[in-house]
């Protein structure tokens, strides 16, 4: 059944928490140390820090697949709390970061009416008291970010022009939990995707990710793939060859790949990884 709750009369659909992924975090210990630091989160990640400073609403700034995500799911799966995300693209709207009016056409609600407001991710952490992290913020236009004005200062509401409504937490418990983070790419604000001043301002401190070490790679790399030998140290020599940065999610491909590969084809370790790393890193094609 959906979740329903009533805000200042209307009943309003809560969205759902994002399901986060249970799978080993290794590495980034500084990255994440500094994140529980800002959010008012216990180094052990336990717990939320009971004491009167506010949270800050911290920014991670690095390339594609470097952990970013990943960081935002380690502090909620040690917190337990709910975790709410918007992916950033461009056709986003002020409307998409609040209440919308779509269809219900199984008419969930039995009130016989067809459409029905449901609160965006956003509008159901601040509602709940959950964490919320806004994916790519700085592909959003600057318009479509406006609302977040409220949200990042010591409103900590966000409005609905559509419905009129005003969306917060209902009482002081929920408001000292709420925990807002974003991540951008910082080589999109060279192509002149940059974010408003006040929204910079709103966001710190800024964490920087940077690719992981040989060593946290293979870490991950085994952890997640559970890789033969044979396989860690094939990718030990390709990794050597290699002459740009592997993202760990480009690493994470090609051994998924090349572990598939072998087990349906076979063939000497390296040289799979030869062979596929052009169709997993587009190079050398």
């Amino acid at each position: 059944m959906p979740r329903e709750v009533f805000i200042d009369g209307s009943r309003v659909l809560l969205a759902e928490p994002f399901d986060v992924p249970h799978r080993p975090f290794v590495g980034r210990d500084e990255e994440l140390a500094m994140c529980r630091i800002a959010w008012g989160v216990s180094l052990a990640g336990e717990q939320l820090l009971e004491d009167a400073r506010p949270p800050l609403n911290f920014r991670l700034e690095g390339a594609p697949g470097m952990g970013k995500n990943e960081l935002v799911y380690e502090i909620a799966r040690g917190l337990d709390l709910p975790l709410y995300i918007i992916q950033g693209h461009e056709e986003l709207t002020p409307e998409d970061l609040a209440v919308l009016l779509t269809p219900d056409p199984e008419g969930q609600l039995d009130t016989g009416v067809p459409l029905v407001l449901r609160a965006s991710p956003l509008a159901t952490a601040l509602y709940e008291g959950a964490l919320f992290f806004f994916d790519e913020i700085n592909r959003v236009p600057d318009r479509a970010l406006s609302p977040l004005a409220s949200v990042l200062d010591g409103r900590q509401s966000i409005y609905s022009a559509m419905t009129g409504l005003h969306i917060g937490p209902p009482n002081d418990e929920a408001k000292a939990r709420f925990r807002f983070c974003c991540a951008l790419n910082p080589s999109l604000s060279n192509a002149g995707h940059v974010l408003p001043e006040y929204i910079e301002q709103r966001t710190l401190p800024v964490i920087e990710v940077k690719p992981p070490t040989f060593d946290e790679l293979l870490t991950i790399l085994a952890a997640r793939l559970n890789l033969s030998p044979e396989f860690i140290v094939a990718f030990e020599q390709w990794y050597a060859e290699e002459r740009y940065e592997v993202s760990v999610r480009q690493a994470l491909a090609l051994m998924t790949y090349a572990v598939n590969y072998d087990e349906q084809v076979g063939g000497d370790k390296i040289g799979i990884l030869r062979k596929l790393s052009a169709r997993v890193l587009g190079r050398g094609r």
